[in-house]
């Protein structure tokens, strides 16, 4: 005890007068214990709902991309990895096969590979009713498989399975042993057994090195031990065994790549956003804890310079308080945590409708991390301990004559007022205001703040519009093209692969079907069509070649795909569009009105550059085109090697190319389109010309004809 002269052993009476006290300060205790509480739950509550939401999302964003490993090494042979599933830096290694793609599951992907048991841990394919293949003629799927192969969802089910390997196709007839709910709507697994992979080795020879065929070849997903830089941990353990993760064409390539969405959800917007609040909450907190602490040392303070007069150290003084405090801390905080930890529970389901718009396979996941407890824990006594830190100080350094003459004003002089018109509440309670204007202005600064907290929590769990964020997906109601669409291993890649005239006109023929507009693109049966984009200093950072002699260049991410004496012309991914499809467009650069911009696409002199939108702000992806093409640049386009001066035309079936043109000619031409006639092989552009001569001929002729008649007409009259 260095703040008296001798100091004294008191500690007991201390003990004993915290708890006298704080049964005597009922009302304070409850205020106290209510804002102590509130902090609590204000902590434990964003803090739970945070973790949950991380868990949750990465969850969702794992399913979708049907793996929760650190990343994938592929493109290994058997050899390689059993050197990758014992190595030091593998906490464990899944071990897949490529077998290859069903052929009988129309609209619906189904990829065949065998998978052994960390592999469909990992992959998100252990069945959830019946078991994992075992026998040789046992397969495990999902639902969506199993619904494009007809086939309902039954263990012991007879599956007809067919696929093609090396050019030639294969079909068996296999039993389904066990099944789960799909994670993503676009690519289904079916698994074989390992006795499968025993009974049929020449099905899963590996010769990727020699044809680039990837029927055999052995995928992982990895979970590794260091979860820091784990693209370069999984290429440096493919240069150790000879491989080459840098080049797609070599012979001993081996793919690397970290798994995205198992990395932290957390960027330095989000941290700094996260920081705001919890500061917020801070202040929110403090201010409110010590209005209450501080009211309740300015109402004992006679008490505690008594104390003093009998020898009570500063020091004890503030144990009194502090004692007071952890009191009610230890009261307070539990029921914090426990309901905080109960809301953000209940918030998650809630929280997680708005990402379901993002993350189509939005799950839920509690996550029970003690960090929770911790982190609210910890910022709630440090609030408390910030809040009580001061009144304590006031407390302890009260003498005994400033305690029997204090009146809880400020040491300032007031302004003296003479009213005639007597007094009124308003007038006093201004005047008690002003008595103590510090807390005063604390207490109106937190009742702003838990306004504005408030706000904000109302502002940012409103701000979700549904309808925007789908409008940047789609204009329409619905989207109607051919399944093989959506086919990840063909795609629409040729002119077969269009919606059939029969299904667009069956669609038209709904009732309340209005504003259909078509969307028309080049096909692999279109690559004497190039385009010039006018690059500079262009960028690959990766090429592959197809077996038809297609090149794809890497840009950035981006593919553009080329023929092998094309130099820099590109296939281009060339459009045509309908009329009212201009009405959906966004515009960002260049002719903003739509009227002239559709004028300038019909004299087929221009073009548009498109690019995907970011879906939560709305503003545009950045492409290498939009980097490198400017509005006024010149794009070239090369048929059959020639340079086309004009892209002028009409896109579709006939019968929609027809109903263009007779929009487009002027009235006294519309009859011109009667006279067309769909060719299977296109005539020479003489043949072509004199033919729409003799059209315009005998339009002519007909005009005449007409215009004689009525003249004749007219004399008899």
């Amino acid at each position: 005890m260095n703040d008296i002269l001798f100091g004294n052993n008191n500690n007991g009476a201390i003990r004993h007068l915290s708890r006298r006290y704080f049964r005597k300060n009922k009302i304070r205790n409850f205020a106290a214990v209510l804002a102590i509480f509130l902090t609590a739950f204000l902590f434990t509550s964003i803090t739970a709902l945070a973790f949950n939401l991380v868990s949750s999302m990465r969850l969702s964003m794992q399913m979708q991309k049907g793996s929760k490993a650190d990343g994938t090494i592929g493109y290994l042979t058997e050899e390689q990895f059993l050197q990758l599933k014992n190595s030091d830096f593998v906490e464990k290694a899944g071990h897949r096969m490529v077998l290859g793609y069903a052929a009988n599951s129309p609209g619906h992907t189904v990829e065949i590979n065998y998978a052994d048991d960390v592999q469909q841990e990992l992959t998100f394919c252990v069945p959830t009713h019946g078991s994992a293949p075992k026998k040789a003629n046992e397969i495990s799927t999902t639902e969506l498989a199993l619904e494009s192969l007809g086939i309902e969802p039954k263990v012991g089910a007879t599956v007809p399975v067919e696929f093609e390997v090396r050019g030639k196709t294969y079909h068996y007839d296999m039993v389904l042993s066990g099944w789960w709910e799909a994670s993503n709507d676009t690519v289904s697994l079916m698994i074989v057994s390992d006795q499968f992979v025993a009974d049929h080795p020449e099905l899963f020879r590996n010769t990727f090195a020699q044809d680039r065929e990837t029927c055999g070849t052995t995928f992982s997903e990895v979970v590794l031990k260091d979860k820091s830089n784990i693209d370069g941990q999984l290429k440096e353990f493919a240069r150790s065994i000879g491989g080459n993760p840098d080049e797609m064409d070599a012979q001993n390539f081996i793919l690397c790549a970290a798994n995205q969405m198992s990395k932290g959800l957390i960027q330095p917007q989000n941290i700094l956003f996260a920081a705001a609040f919890i500061l917020m909450f801070i202040v929110c907190g403090y201010l409110l804890i010590y209005n209450i602490f501080d009211i309740s040392v300015m109402q004992d303070v006679r008490q505690y310079g008594l104390l003093r007069t009998i020898g009570t150290s500063t020091r004890q003084i503030k144990s009194l308080v502090s004692r007071q405090a952890a009191l009610l801390t230890l009261i307070g905080l539990p029921l914090g945590l426990i309901a905080g930890f109960v809301a953000g529970w209940l918030l998650l389901p809630v929280v997680m409708r708005f990402f379901s718009f993002e993350h189509q396979s939005s799950q839920t996941q509690l996550s029970a991390s003690p960090l929770i407890v911790v982190i609210a824990s910890l910022f709630t006594v440090l609030t408390v301990f910030i809040s009580t830190r001061k009144p304590a100080k006031k407390a302890s350094h009260v003498s005994p004559l400033e305690a029997i003459r204090y009146t809880d004003q400020d040491d300032c002089r007031q302004k003296s007022v003479r009213r005639t018109n007597g007094v009124k509440l308003s007038y006093m309670a201004f005047s008690n205001l002003q008595r103590n204007r510090r807390r005063s202005v604390f207490i109106v600064i937190s009742m702003l703040l838990c306004i504005v907290l408030f706000n904000s929590i109302l502002i940012i769990t409103q701000s979700m519009d549904e309808e925007k964020f789908l409008s940047r997906s789609t204009k329409t109601d619905f989207t109607a093209y051919n399944s093989t669409a959506i086919n990840v291993m063909t795609g629409f890649a040729h002119r077969s692969d269009a919606l059939p005239d029969d299904a667009v006109e069956a669609i038209r023929s709904q009732p309340g079907v209005s504003n259909e507009r078509f969307l028309y693109r080049n096909t692999l049966d279109d690559t004497n069509v190039l385009v010039d984009y006018g690059f500079e200093n262009e960028f690959t950072t990766g090429s592959y070649v197809y077996e038809d002699g297609r090149i794809s260049k890497i840009f950035e991410g981006y593919s553009l795909h080329t023929l092998p004496d094309a130099d820099s012309l590109f296939c281009g991914n060339v459009c045509g569009v309908s009329e009212n499809f201009w009405n959906d467009l966004i515009l960002f650069e260049g002719e903003t009105d739509k009227t002239v911009l559709k004028q300038k696409m019909a004299a087929g002199d221009y073009v548009v550059v498109g690019c995907s939108l970011d879906r939560l702000t709305g503003d545009p992806e950045e492409t290498p085109l939009t980097r490198q093409l400017q509005v006024g640049d010149t794009v070239s386009f090369y048929k059959n090697g020639e340079l086309s001066d004009s892209c002028w035309g009409f896109m579709g079936n006939f019968s929609d190319v027809l109903k263009d043109m007779a929009a487009y000619l002027p009235d006294e031409c519309k009859g011109m389109v009667d006279h067309l006639e769909e060719q299977e092989r296109p005539a020479t552009i003489i043949k072509t010309l004199l033919k729409h001569a003799k059209i315009q001929v005998d339009q002519a002729a007909k005009a005449f004809e007409h215009a004689s008649r009525q003249q004749v007409l007219g004399e008899s009259r």
